[in-house]
């Protein structure tokens, strides 16, 4: 069962990817935000470089991530609440 704090946990691993890459863009060419699943059932948000899919497969272009040169929090917990529902 779902929470509350595993969507807030989500929210804070898409933000801390994205201000990673924030805090070094270099290196990459075609950055997006993967969000998947783990082995262990547990959800990660990590920067990837040139990985192909749409929003329906965890992955997000950079760019709508991104607002004023900080992470998007907005967006952040759009995708968090996109992905985990609370029973």
């Amino acid at each position: 069962m779902a929470s509350i704090q595993d969507i807030q946990a989500l929210e804070q691993k898409i933000y801390d990817a994205v201000q990673e890459y924030l805090d070094y863009p270099d290196g990459y060419q075609k950055p997006v935000l993967h969000v998947f699943l783990n082995d262990e059932m547990e959800y990660q948000a990590e920067i990837e470089d040139n990985l192909n899919g749409t929003e329906d497969d965890g992955i997000y272009p950079i760019e709508s991530l991104i607002y004023e040169g900080e992470p998007d929090n907005d967006k952040a917990s759009d995708i968090a609440n996109s992905w985990i529902f609370i029973d």
